[in-house]
């Protein structure tokens, strides 16, 4: 199972940085750079107040990237989980990730469609990392990190673990990284229902509970060359880039 999660890995990793290098070669090119400035020039504040200028152009075409950088890793940390669910526990795609009243869930593991040596399995980690047994099965979403910047999205997860809730599972939130969880939304969120591990709490619940390593499989030698192989000829499209260096050029003179 390990080199069949490895290779859909692997695949999932291209596919996101690949994406990734394409933003950055169309958002840092001169023709959206122009339009960029062009369009900051035209706006009526931020040209009163003097954003018409190189380095907020770059600003806010970093500030995208981020952006993207966290839903790729999020892309990544979300499929293969359920890759290696659906392996783990024999499940269909449909099985592993149901949509529930027009929300799709990241894995469910509903105890009628799992052989009940898994059900006894899934139960022991369960009560391992909370209080009570659930009923018919766990809902889990997991999020690389979690930093809900509108209430749209909060309101989908409350729904979603009411639904959960209402069908017995019980509704499991994993965030990988402890870097930027918002207190106040999982605050919301577990009144809701939602029981959350954040952190190397959540990895070692999904790697006891799926018997996988994401965290190893990234350090086999194979993932670690081709992902620092893509990121730097990422990195290097993007100090090159047009955009880049018209801030470049109006700070640091040309050598002699």
């Amino acid at each position: 199972m390990n080199q069949t999660v490895e290779e859909r890995l692997l695949a999932v990793i291209r596919q996101q940085l690949e994406g990734l290098s394409n933003k950055v070669k169309t958002e840092f090119s001169q023709e959206n750079y122009e339009k960029e400035l062009l369009s900051l020039t035209g706006d009526p504040v931020y040209s009163k107040f003097s954003f018409n200028q190189a380095e907020y152009v770059l600003i806010r075409f970093m500030g995208r990237i981020s952006i993207s950088v966290g839903r790729r890793l999020g892309e990544i940390y979300d499929k293969v989980p359920r890759y290696a669910a659906a392996a783990r526990f024999n499940l269909t795609p449909v099985q592993i990730a149901p949509t529930i009243d027009g929300l799709e869930l990241d894995i469910a593991l509903n105890f009628s469609e799992v052989p009940e040596s898994e059900v006894v399995h899934i139960k022991e980690v369960f009560k391992k990392y909370f209080d009570g047994i659930p009923a018919n099965g766990i809902g889990i979403e997991i999020r690389y990190n979690f930093n809900p910047n509108d209430s749209s999205r909060l309101r989908k997860d409350v729904k979603m673990g009411e639904n959960l809730a209402a069908e017995g599972l019980a509704p499991v939130y994993l965030i990988f990284s402890s870097i930027s969880p918002r207190q106040d939304a999982i605050a919301r969120l577990t009144n809701a229902g939602w029981k959350f591990l954040i952190g190397d709490p959540a990895i070692n619940f999904i790697n006891e509970l799926l018997n996988l390593d994401i965290q190893s499989i990234l350090d086999r030698t194979t993932i670690k060359t081709e992902i620092k192989r893509i990121v730097d000829e990422i990195l290097k499209n993007l100090v090159t880039s047009h955009a880049f260096n018209q801030v470049v050029d109006k700070h640091i003179p040309p050598t002699s």
